[in-house]
């Protein structure tokens, strides 16, 4: 009942209480949210600041508290097989609102493990749209839906190029890791740099540039076992954040994989997938981590300006600090109204287009985009306001700045984005 008395006295209930679509949720979203609400407070949270020393944690012989964390969500929460089709064990989840509300919580307990988490659905996305391949999900499914985890890494940036491997209108012609068919076997030569999960990976999905092709019949996408001969690894990169996602070299010398280990065997399907993985990977998840870290520095910074006191008062009560706490909270709600409105429209293809439409690009670009800026901007300014304490590791503050920095350069990467954006609504052409 509207009380004219007590308006305006309401408080925020917690990081549901922003812009969350609530008309857009299932009741098996909830259930699966609070399942893995339940995770990161129970079990990853307890070793937020220990992710940093770990970066070098699958070069260790021991066994890890991070392979105990991987098999309990890989496994027993049954991440590792969300894109697999139900009749093949899987969960046959597609929903990208569904997703970005499983990344969003995850990412709360830490962005590496997160990363490698949901490098298995981008890995496994390329051979479901446009059509299923049938002969991978039923080559790949036993390991995805069994009882250890099954890491996909996937393979695209080059040492020369870095993002302009996925910039399409490139129609391919930078790619320098080639691929050519002798029988039935693709061979594969190249080096690339930087894949996602690239230690601990059993299956890479590597994009290469066919021998003697033609854009758009010169792109593919192959799938390797990550024990062929001819594949070698180097030692992971110290990065300044995101640390349990290993990244680091990949070099393939006459690696051969089974003709029928390409994403999609009609060159123009294969195409169509890799513009959806590179669509839906800007729209989800990078887009959900990047809230889920903002809501995590909400958190943070509401229980120290509930805490921490200025001249006798709450901080919170000072005209100064409201004025930044307001522009924090209309941040987290901007950014979740982008994401989760373009999670929908990606959901309605009938009403939208397709995820291989290039307007549909642009807007993963678009958001992306906006979504990264408003997400740095919030946390460093959360920063601003715990001083010293900010920047200390036990604040908690400093990794989570450092953490969404990373996330604003995935997938191609502002300069591309704006790029596209700019092709798309001002006619660019030369660039």
């Amino acid at each position: 009942m509207f009380d004219p008395l007590t308006f305006g006295t309401e408080k925020c209930t917690g990081v549901e209480d922003f812009l969350r679509p609530e008309h857009l949720i299932t009741e098996q979203d909830r259930m699966v949210v609070r399942t893995i609400r339940d995770f990161v407070d129970k079990e990853v949270l307890p070793h937020e600041k220990e992710f940093d020393d770990y970066w070098d944690w699958t070069e260790r012989e021991e066994h890890t508290f991070i392979h105990d964390l991987k098999q309990k969500l890989y496994v027993d929460l049954g991440f590792q097989k969300t894109l697999i089709p139900e009749e093949y064990g899987g969960l046959g989840m597609y929903s990208l609102v569904s997703a970005n509300l499983v990344v969003e919580e995850l990412v709360r307990g830490d962005l590496g493990l997160t990363t490698e988490a949901t490098m298995n659905l981008w890995g496994v996305l390329p051979f479901v749209p446009p059509t299923p391949n049938e002969y991978l999900i039923k080559e790949f499914a036993p390991k995805l839906c069994g009882d250890k985890p099954f890491q996909v890494a996937s393979c695209l940036t080059e040492p020369q190029g870095g993002g302009s491997v996925e910039d399409l209108a490139l129609k391919g012609k930078y790619l320098q890791t080639t691929c050519r068919l002798e029988g039935n076997e693709w061979v594969i030569n190249g080096h690339k740099r930087w894949p996602s999960a690239y230690r601990t990976a059993d299956l890479y999905r590597v994009l290469c540039r066919v021998e003697g092709e033609e854009f758009p019949r010169n792109i593919a996408q192959l799938y390797v076992v990550a024990d062929a001969p001819g594949i070698s690894t180097s030692k992971p990169y110290m990065k300044m954040g995101c640390n349990i996602d290993t990244n680091g070299d990949v070099w393939f010398d006459d690696v051969r994989t089974p003709k029928e280990y390409r994403a999609h065997p009609d060159p123009m399907e294969d195409l169509k997938s890799l513009i959806v993985n590179e669509t839906l990977g800007r729209a989800m998840p990078t887009t959900g981590k990047t809230l889920g870290i903002m809501k995590r520095a909400y958190q943070i910074l509401k229980e120290w300006v509930d805490q921490r006191e200025i001249a006798g008062r709450p901080m919170k009560e000072h005209g100064v600090v409201v004025h930044e706490l307001g522009q924090i909270a209309a941040d987290i709600m901007a950014a979740e109204a982008f994401v989760y409105s373009v999670a929908y429209r990606f959901d309605h293809p009938e009403v939208y287009g397709e995820p291989w439409d290039f307007k549909n690009l642009v807007v993963s670009d678009a958001c992306k985009k906006t979504v990264g800026d408003l997400g740095w901007r919030m946390v460093d300014r959360a920063l601003d306001l715990m001083g010293s304490f900010g920047y200390s590791r036990e604040g908690r503050m400093e990794k989570l700045l450092r953490d969404i920095k990373i996330t604003q350069l995935w997938v191609g990467g502002p300069l591309l984005y704006l790029t596209e954006l700019s092709r798309y609504y001002f006619g660019t052409e030369t660039l």
